[in-house]
């Protein structure tokens, strides 16, 4: 008699813990992707760019920077956060270099990309082998890092960069939050 009147009482004392667990996440921000590289330090990266030139993770030492893995063929994702990326380059050039890394596409193809589109004037890099997203350990396009001066990856957006997401990112990597 006594144990059916405290398994009563158990029920409870387990479901209501658990369901408010569940209904809270354990207290993570759903947005926030599950990445082993956050807090630590970007890998580096070398690279031919569309134009011809070359760019490295080198040549940013010192300056924050955001990665963006991107496609032709990544439509509509891709498409409707370019606007996004280029006014970020737009409004932050002088302090922030935005950086495109072609994932798995043409050289050919990103060209007709961006001349669809527009070209924001920010440096395009070809993974023409797919280590750079490898090291990075993007699955598909779009996904974009943002890069702190200390070179240390202080976030990561999976999908279509919005403005909002955008302003929230570089606020943990430029030296004024909220410029």
């Amino acid at each position: 008699m006594r144990w059916r009147s405290l398994r009563w009482l158990l029920v409870p004392v387990v479901l209501v813990p658990v369901t408010a667990l569940l209904l809270t996440g354990f207290g993570r921000d759903p947005r926030a992707p599950a990445s082993p590289l956050i807090g630590m330090p970007a890998p580096a990266w070398s690279g031919e760019t569309l134009d011809g030139g070359m760019l490295s993770s080198d040549d940013l030492a010192g300056q924050p920077y955001v990665v963006n893995f991107w496609a032709s063929w990544c439509v509509p994702a891709c498409v409707d956060e370019h606007p996004v990326l280029a006014a970020a380059h737009a409004d932050h050039g002088d302090e922030l270099t935005v950086v495109g890394m072609l994932f798995d596409d043409r050289p050919a193809d990103a060209r007709g990309f961006l001349d669809r589109y527009g070209d924001a004037g920010y440096g395009h890099v070809l993974d023409e082998r797919g280590s750079i997203s490898i090291d990075y350990g993007v699955i598909g396009p779009p996904e974009t890092f943002f890069v702190d001066a200390d070179g240390i990856i202080r976030a990561k957006e999976i999908g279509p960069l919005t403005s909002e997401r955008m302003a929230e990112h570089l606020a943990t990597i430029l030296p004024v939050a909220g410029r």
